[in-house]
């Protein structure tokens, strides 16, 4: 575990000075570090020539190949951006926190030293199941299909009223009813949307995902937890509505006739562990820290 892709949010300035001092030390442990070459402008920008130089900047279809693990240096949303690629080379992701919460992120800007404990093979992996989302047209044509990590959102436009659709899992009919949208989440996504709209808190070694409406204008109807084995069908009435289908944050509008189908992906998403901290300590102490503003 010598080589390690560093990725950074380049929209935060947190991100790129935490990122310049964990380049430094990672070449001080003598890490081979890479980068994409498309962070050769800005890392330019804020490293020292000399570590610069040490550098591999590297096109993206050459790096996931080349390294053992990545460093993403940001809040949850850049390790989502970079889950899919992650999974389909099976590199594990270490994270360090410069966001918001961090349910992902493993270590805070000043533990950054900690990385240490890799090179000396001292750590765990933390596998993530994840979703294949697929758009089916009027057909039976798919025309659009993605891997998400946390969640699969189907939703309604940003001005629209509510959209009616219809939940459907392993061939049968759940429910129907007109709301915001809904909710699909893996055990990882359980922290995110699906809990700010009410959906449950699922501990990542769960073999379930969570079916969450969003706003659903009823009083019966509610989020419920299946089998990470089944086959979800959300299936939207289209009256003139805009409906988008969101995965893991993307967009994708969606057509008239179009259905979702949701299931597990034979992908696997790793997060590299090295504090020992369980899964309920973290959430004790993140969703803390959000309570009170720390």
């Amino acid at each position: 575990m010598n080589r390690v892709m560093v990725q950074p949010n380049p929209t935060k300035d947190e991100a790129l000075a935490v990122s310049c001092e964990l380049i430094d030390l990672l070449l001080r442990e003598e890490f081979e570090v890479l980068a994409l070459e498309e962070f050769r402008t800005v890392l330019t920008q804020i490293l020292p020539v000399e570590n610069l130089r040490r550098v591999r900047f590297m096109a993206e279809p050459d790096i996931y190949p080349s390294c053992d693990f990545i460093m993403v240096v940001g809040g949850d949303g850049t390790i989502l951006r970079i889950a899919g690629q992650a999974s389909l080379y099976r590199k594990p992701v270490l994270g360090v926190n410069c966001g918001t919460v961090g349910f992902m992120s493993e270590l805070e800007p000043e533990e950054i030293e900690m990385v240490r404990s890799v090179k000396a093979g001292s750590f765990t992996l933390d596998d993530r199941i994840m979703l294949d989302i697929s758009v089916c047209n009027a057909r039976g044509e798919t025309v659009y299909t993605v891997t998400a990590l946390n969640e699969a959102v189907v939703t309604k436009g940003f001005f629209n009223r509510v959209i009616p659709l219809s939940v459907i899992v392993d061939g049968q009919e759940v429910f129907q009813f007109s709301g915001d949208g809904v909710i699909v989440t893996t055990p990882t996504g359980s922290t995110a949307y699906s809990l700010a709209a009410g959906g449950p808190i699922m501990a990542p070694s769960s073999d379930c995902l969570a079916v969450t409406p969003i706003c659903p204008h009823s009083l019966t109807i509610k989020s419920f937890v299946i089998s990470a084995a089944s086959i979800v069908t959300v299936m939207p009435e289209y009256k003139g509505h805009q409906v988008f289908l969101s995965p893991d944050g993307n967009t994708y509008e969606l057509q008239v006739g179009d259905k979702v189908v949701i299931q597990r992906s034979q992908r696997i998403f790793s997060l590299l562990r090295i504090k020992g901290q369980g899964f309920y300590e973290i959430i004790r102490e993140k969703l803390a820290n959000e309570r009170t503003g720390k």
